[in-house]
């Protein structure tokens, strides 16, 4: 009797995602970060400013944001909602896919000046 092997691809690839979510007073959202087999990532979710104001300080003149981590003292800004600049959604729904610098860790939510 012959057994197969599981194919264990697709839960390494499973595996490797980054997922987080968050909900702050200033934003909340989503975020899924796949690695891709040429080295890119796939990074899939939304961003909510759920403060957005019609400028600096009101209410809070900033953007909510996803803060990308690579390893514990690197990372990157992430996709961002911008509702204080003209045109800007306070909504941002994003799929795109990156190569990023170095391994991702992990996401967080944050504030961000633009």
């Amino acid at each position: 009797m012959l057994l197969a092997a599981p194919d264990s691809r697709a839960e390494s690839a499973a595996a490797a995602c980054v997922t987080a979510s968050g909900a702050e007073t200033y934003g909340r959202g989503e975020i899924s970060l796949c690695p891709l087999s040429d080295g890119s990532i796939h990074v899939t979710g939304y961003i909510e400013d759920l403060l957005p104001g019609g400028g600096w300080g009101t209410p809070d003149g900033y953007c909510a944001a996803w803060y990308i981590d690579m390893g514990a003292t690197d990372g990157t800004v992430g996709p961002m909602a911008c509702p204080h600049f003209g045109g800007n959604q306070a909504k941002v729904v994003f799929d795109y896919v990156v190569t990023y610098p170095s391994p991702v860790t992990g996401a967080h939510l944050f504030r961000a000046s633009a």
